[in-house]
């Protein structure tokens, strides 16, 4: 199972996810899987997610819902999220190259419970 989840909640940015995809498939490392949470988009979104997914270079995770704002998408990763740690990142943001590793690195050696973390873990 991978370390971390990086989810993007999304609607109608099928014109700027690619930002995001590139940098996540240069990532220094894969530890991570996508969860792209699709908020009702009708731009094309679940076409080009589709073909990333048929690419294979990063392992995503799609789920459509309903129309209901940020908030509810936040609520649906939630919900699907299964990695020990996630990371929310906007559709029209990208990560630096090394922010998985960074991110999974820090944890290894600093993981505490005064540190946020996932009630299923045992980290609060």
């Amino acid at each position: 199972m991978k370390k971390i989840t990086v989810f993007t909640p999304t609607f109608n940015r099928a014109y700027c996810l690619h930002q995001l995809y590139d940098s996540l498939c240069k990532q220094s490392s894969q530890d991570f899987k996508w969860l792209i949470i699709d908020d009702g988009s009708t731009d094309g979104t679940r076409e080009l997610i589709s073909t990333w997914v048929l690419e294979g270079v990063i392992e995503i995770q799609y789920h459509f819902k309903e129309n209901g704002g940020m908030h509810t998408g936040h609520n649906s990763a939630y919900e699907l999220i299964e990695t020990e740690l996630n990371v929310c990142i906007d559709s029209d943001d990208f990560m630096t190259l090394d922010a998985v590793e960074k991110i999974v690195s820090f944890w290894k050696l600093n993981k505490d419970k005064n540190y946020a973390g996932d009630y299923r873990f045992g980290y609060l």
